[in-house]
């Protein structure tokens, strides 16, 4: 008899909750809406929500690197290499641009020329945009590569490194 009574209280709660995870819309009341506007403002987040572009080039890897460049004329050079795919094959990469970023704010930017292998480069002297070899980990290389069919791949981060 006892039995029958608390599930006699306890069932409204039960299947309260039970609306709560199972609603289909039909009963709205406070809670329901509140969740509903909750959902909708994590949606104007500004969060990327597309899926991804199945055509679009994808980059494995980068190296942004600086080295002495002791052959003929000497200086400091930059270098960028990244290995670059795609779906529609390796003869459909393009070629791309790399911005480079210190603290924060862009310090240049360069265009990168792609290869049919895969590999993708650029290079320029330390003292063109005061790219300087000495303070390398401070610099992030951010690159973008395009195919023909104008596709662009997902931004790549890389922080230079001093050879």
């Amino acid at each position: 008899m006892r039995l029958g009574i608390l599930i006699f209280l306890f069932a409204p709660a039960c299947s309260k909750s039970d609306e709560n995870t199972t609603d289909t819309g039909g009963n709205i009341d406070t809670e329901d809406t509140e969740d509903t506007e909750d959902t909708d403002s994590s949606a104007d987040s500004g969060q990327d929500t597309a899926p991804p572009d199945n055509f679009a080039p994808h980059i494995v890897s980068c190296d942004a690197y600086c080295e002495w460049h002791d052959v003929g004329d000497t200086y400091w050079k930059w270098t960028l290499a990244c290995n670059v795919t795609d779906p529609d094959g390796l003869e459909n990469i393009w070629n791309g641009n790399t911005v480079i970023n210190k603290n924060g704010n862009q310090a240049a930017e360069y265009l990168v020329a792609c290869n049919t292998e895969g590999l993708c480069t650029t290079g320029f002297r330390e003292e063109t945009d005061s790219i300087l070899c000495n303070q390398a980990s401070s610099y992030s290389f951010v690159t973008r590569i395009s195919d023909w069919d104008g596709n662009t791949s997902k931004p790549n981060t890389v922080n230079g490194r001093q050879k």
